[in-house]
């Protein structure tokens, strides 16, 4: 029951202690607000600015501006072109870590003319906490002796089994491997210098000067004789062959056999003859009736 009371006295010390810290909202200038011609480093001489803490620019929307800047940017006036530009009329700036902070107007020399504003940022302000209430002992309980649990009886482990090593059969002893015989060292023959060549001494050859040119007189051609065309032949009228009449024979007697050896009959001459006449008769039909020219 003590100990309850102990923590809701603690919970209620850390109530009061943060509803005691209070955040501070400052307006850059006071009464003056955002402008030129005026001393914001003495304005925030005698004031500290903590994480939490809010200010607040002043100023008519769209005649001025407020500009964060590097150390730098802030003694020469300048700004970067990555810089946040704020323009609202009405600016709320809440400082969220420590450090240095440096603002500046951007608009024309309002800079130069003293428009800028250099703080400090500080950690968080915290009071005091308060002095804890007293410790109060709680009331003494007598001790109680705890009951030992019930435990099985010890069964003892089984024997220890000696485990048997098997027989390791030992490897063949290793045959070392003789290295192929080589064949005694032979050295070669001495080196015999090569005797070069004597080469015949140069003999300029004598060149024989080609013959005088001797100009070709050209072959004179005949005179030019005119063209004589050529007269054909006449021809004679054909005529046609005149056909050999055959001439009669008288029949032929055969002769009286003789009892002798018979004779081959000798041949006539009248009947070769009248074989060439007939042959001849019928050559002679056999030929065209027309007449043919020779062509030269």
């Amino acid at each position: 029951m003590a100990l309850s009371r102990t923590l809701i006295i603690i919970l209620v010390a850390f109530s009061t202690i943060f509803s005691t810290i209070a955040v501070e909202e400052y307006i850059v200038g006071d009464d003056y607000g955002w402008r030129t011609l005026f001393d914001y480093q003495a304005w925030a001489a005698d004031k500290n600015f903590y994480v939490g803490d809010r200010i607040v620019f002043k100023y008519v929307p769209g005649w001025d501006n407020v500009v964060r800047v590097n150390p730098d940017e802030f003694i020469t006036c300048s700004v970067s072109p990555n810089a946040i530009t704020l323009s609202s009329g009405e600016d709320e700036i809440i400082f969220g870590g420590t450090g240095a902070r440096w603002y500046i107007s951007s608009i024309g020399n309002h800079c130069k003319l003293g428009q800028k504003l250099a703080i400090y940022v500080w950690p968080a302000w915290s009071p005091p906490l308060p002095s804890p209430a007293p410790w109060t002992q709680p009331p003494y309980a007598p001790w109680t002796p705890i009951t030992p649990s019930a435990h099985p009886p010890y069964t003892p482990p089984a024997p220890w089994t000696p485990i048997t090593p098997s027989i390791v059969t030992p490897p063949a002893p290793l045959t070392p491997i003789m290295p192929p015989s080589e064949p005694p060292y032979a050295p070669s023959a001495p080196w015999t210098p090569i005797t070069p060549s004597v080469e015949p001494p140069y003999a300029p050859s004598i060149a024989t000067p080609p013959a005088p040119w001797t100009p070709i007189t050209p072959s004179a051609e005949p005179p030019y004789a005119p063209w004589t065309p050529i007269t054909p032949s006449t021809e004679s009228p054909y005529a046609p062959q005149i056909i050999p009449t055959p001439i009669a024979q008288a029949p032929r007697t055969p002769g009286t056999p003789s009892s002798s050896i018979p004779l081959a009959p000798a041949p006539s001459s009248k009947l070769r003859y009248a074989s060439r006449t007939t042959s001849f008769s019928h050559f002679a039909r056999s030929m065209p009736k027309k007449p043919f020219k020779i062509s030269r």
